[in-house]
């Protein structure tokens, strides 16, 4: 068996093993831009891979690909330290190769990369069983923070009518802020303030993927199919945050707000970002925003956004998938892998230190 990248020149092969292995049809066999932006045109391909590969795993049998392994690969941020960070996406054996070791062996093959964080998010319950074979930590519902615009309406078109689920929602409202801060629509970022915004600032009180200008300009200025909103905050030409949201629309004209970033430095940021978020689109039913911790959830809080909690009574509150609408799958398994290294500096007292959201990983793409 022999596990290695894709060449840039088998790029038919992979989206064929893509299409046999992992879905019929699925938009990684179509959509070559897409494929390429995700696992080529990424700014930090070159961390793993030489020029001339994807960043896409084969588990070759000879001449025949038994397994898929999609990697991208990231720096780093711990509170302010640069590592290598790798988020995983379309981890498949073919069903009569599952007993060669294939999946393992792709596994194994991404951590003598030696990342200091593996990440999966969208894991399938099954898969989820896997991960925590292997002593990866899994988090079995990725919280998820919802704000209503019109309850009404939501209620009528994603919940059959029924309010049960939105009974203690009130709709979202400006907070009245007396600020200096502006907050402005962008369709680019100065390079040299962001990045001293984010090494100075935000990366000091968080761990995740690094945000610094290359990866937002790659994740979402230079996205090929999505129009994202970047909404930054500032002051006198210096930053105070930063909001990226994705207006989704659904059938009859309504949509909904996909918020996929959310860093602010202070309560006043926190607070002129939320505001401007929800008022970006009054056809817009609802915003959500998933975060593996509390970080970022004060300014949306302040405005009425709500953290989901679940229980046997209220398996739900809005929908997750919306085309078509799917009221029993409403949850975002997430499994994560931390290096013997970082294990031993992460302070568990200090978990609202996570900055992870939909954004990372293939969570927020076209289907």
């Amino acid at each position: 068996m022999d596990i290695r990248f894709f060449r840039l020149d088998e790029i038919e092969v992979l989206k064929s093993a893509i299409d046999v292995l992992w879905s019929k049809n699925h938009i990684l066999s179509r959509d070559e831009e897409l494929l390429k932006y995700m696992f080529h045109s990424n700014p930090n391909t070159n961390l793993i891979v030489k020029d001339g590969h994807f960043s896409f795993l084969g588990a070759w049998e000879g001449k025949e690909v038994i397994g898929l392994l999609g990697i991208m690969p990231f720096q780093f941020n711990q509170v302010g330290k640069k590592g290598l960070g790798c988020c995983l996406t379309n981890w498949i054996v073919a069903p009569e190769h599952r007993a060669s070791g294939a999946g393992l062996a792709l596994i194994n093959f991404v951590q003598n990369l030696n990342p200091d964080m593996i990440l999966s998010l969208g894991v399938s319950a099954d898969g989820s069983k896997i991960y925590k074979l292997m002593r990866w930590n899994v988090q079995e519902d990725t919280p998820r923070w919802i704000g209503v615009l019109n309850k009404g309406k939501t209620a009528q078109i994603m919940l059959n009518g029924d309010t049960t689920s939105l009974r203690y929602w009130k709709e979202v409202e400006p907070y009245e802020v007396s600020t200096s801060y502006k907050c402005d629509i962008l369709d680019d970022l100065n390079e040299a303030s962001w990045n001293d915004f984010y090494w100075g600032s935000f990366a000091k009180k968080s761990i995740g993927i690094a945000r610094n200008y290359l990866f937002l300009k790659w994740r979402y200025f230079e996205h090929p199919t999505f129009d994202y909103k970047v909404i930054a905050c500032s002051e006198n030409s210096i930053y105070k945050g930063l909001a990226v949201v994705r207006i989704e629309q659904i059938e009859g004209g309504y949509k909904l707000g996909r918020i996929v970033e959310f860093m602010a430095t202070d309560q006043d940021s926190a607070v002129s970002l939320s505001n401007k978020i929800i008022q970006l689109d009054p056809k817009i039913l609802f915003f959500d925003f998933y975060c593996f911790s509390s970080i970022s959830s004060w300014g949306l809080e302040s405005v009425g956004f709500k953290r989901i909690l679940k229980s046997s009574n209220d398996k739900f509150v809005v929908p997750s998938r919306f085309q078509p609408i799917d009221l029993e799958n409403t949850q975002m398994i997430s499994a994560i892998y931390l290096s013997e290294k970082l294990r031993n500096k992460v302070n568990p007292m200090l978990d609202q230190l996570w900055y992870v959201t939909k954004s990372d990983s293939d969570q927020d793409r076209p289907n």
